[in-house]
């Protein structure tokens, strides 16, 4: 076979995947199958008997400090679960710290999504050193597969970390230096968790439902462990040169910032009770998800009286979303949402999506809100009902959460908690954000985007519309 045979049939195995991928993970997920809803995605009732607590955390530098704290506290077992590790020095500390907890003779499960990982090229390290260490297991859910591209949208986007299954955080940031910038950081993203435990040892009956999850992911067939091998000599040189990085950055932050490992801030002080509450998550299934998450959202909101408030980075909202929520019947007396404009917005791709209906969400039952600020953006995903129920977690208003993605959010009966959120809200956020009006002078900001991304906005809009369902 001469030279032009060869780059003729390379042309055409290249097409025909090309047609592949394109009929496996875009075509194949405009149809309208749906998963069985499986025994463990059943969302629990409201648990109305317990004792536990909750801290709610804003404060970028604060949710480093309780996430250094949590692997300070366990003593026999840390589970963690995240969806990607985003870059800068708090990943190695983060890292760091986590290996010096195994050290102290702590189980550590790690779970991170196989493509969003970002353990890759001179991270790909980390996977040696955790290999290397008898107390860590590395997994990656649903790796990158050339062969199915229909995995590829099977993400794991839950946020979680569980401390002796009985301490618990959730919300909705990576790990990576924007989300737990201090003031002045240009790019920083804001986010909010809450910290759930008992403060009396007893028994923490949300918590339970967490741990429960975790460790039906972890033992999911989607679930492929990475630290179950032996290490060459050289993977031998690479952990330990990556180990040396690692606590070089934890021995820098220590003498830089030691209030992080300081016991400077009391959480039980911080903590408000819970009435009652309860957690949910999607099904875990490839194609698309039983939308549990979703439906106990719009549920709470179907039922609000006086007052809903959402926050939500992107809110793309599906045919079937929007299908859902005109079959409701709302009886709130307002209803807002906050989310980024462009001049905030860090992801082109998913606010294009959301100017695709921007008008048509703010002539809705809601005030439509967006954030200004050129320097920071909105990475929340929370809900807040009556100023008494409060939910936070990993889930987004877009499609992609609703059918696509691993979802969880904890749902709160805590009027003081819903109180401090909503605060923040009012004090923190809605200065720098204007209402849109459903109409062009709505288009307005506080502060212009650039003009570079305000073309690519408009190049997008008409492009991502055929594929919102994935975004």
């Amino acid at each position: 076979m001469n030279r032009q045979s060869i780059k003729r049939l390379t042309k055409y195995v290249l097409l025909g995947y090309f047609i592949y991928i394109f009929l496996t993970a875009v075509v194949m997920f405009t149809s309208p199958f749906q998963t069985k809803t499986l025994a463990t995605d059943i969302a629990p009732p409201w648990i109305d008997e317990t004792e536990e607590r909750v801290v709610f955390v804003e404060d970028r530098v604060e949710a480093l400090k309780v996430r250094l704290d949590l692997m300070n506290h366990a003593e026999e077992k840390l589970d963690i679960s995240y969806y990607s590790l985003q870059g800068g020095d708090s990943v190695d500390l983060f890292l760091a710290q986590l290996i010096k907890t195994a050290d102290r003779g702590v189980q550590v499960r790690f779970v991170v999504d196989g493509i969003a990982h970002n353990m890759r090229f001179d991270n790909r390290q980390i996977i040696n050193t955790f290999t290397k260490h008898p107390n860590i297991e590395l997994v990656f859910y649903e790796p990158l597969d050339l062969v199915r591209p229909w995995t590829w949208h099977n993400r794991l986007h839950d946020k979680v970390m569980i401390a002796d299954e009985s301490i618990a955080l959730i919300g909705g940031r990576n790990i990576g230096d924007k989300y737990f910038a201090p003031e002045g950081y240009d790019g920083a993203s804001n986010d909010y968790d809450l910290l759930l435990f008992n403060a009396d040892g007893d028994a923490t009956p949300i918590v339970d439902e967490m741990q429960i999850y975790f460790d039906y992911l972890w033992e999911h067939d989607y679930s492929v462990i990475k630290t179950d091998r032996q290490l060459s000599e050289f993977g031998e040189r690479g952990a330990d040169s990556m180990n040396d990085r690692l606590m070089g950055t934890h021995q820098d932050y220590l003498e830089m910032h030691p209030a992080l490992f300081s016991s400077s801030i009391d959480w039980v002080e911080r903590s408000h009770e819970i009435e009652r509450g309860f957690y949910v998550h999607n099904s875990v299934d490839r194609f698309r998800k039983e939308p549990s998450v979703w439906r106990q959202m719009l549920s709470l909101v179907a039922n609000a009286e006086t007052e809903v408030v959402m926050q939500s980075p992107y809110i793309i909202p599906s045919h079937k979303m929007r299908k859902e929520l005109a079959e409701q019947e709302f009886n709130f007396e307002r209803g807002m949402m906050l989310t980024n404009g462009m001049a905030s917005t860090p992801n082109v791709l998913a606010h294009s999506g959301y100017r695709n209906y921007r008008n048509k969400l703010a002539d809705s039952s809601f005030d439509l809100y967006e954030y200004q600020d050129s320097d920071q953006s909105l990475h929340m995903k929370a809900l807040v009902i009556d100023r008494q129920i409060a939910a936070v977690g990993s889930f987004n208003l877009d499609a992609r959460s609703m059918n696509l993605n691993t979802e969880s959010m904890v749902v709160l009966d805590s009027p003081s908690l819903a109180a401090e959120i909503m605060t923040t809200i009012d004090q923190k956020y809605m200065p720098d954000s204007i209402k849109v009006n459903g109409a062009e002078d709505g288009a307005h900001s506080i502060e212009d985007p650039p003009l570079l991304k305000r073309i690519l906005v408009i190049i997008m809009q008409p492009l991502v519309r055929v594929i919102d369902f994935l975004l």
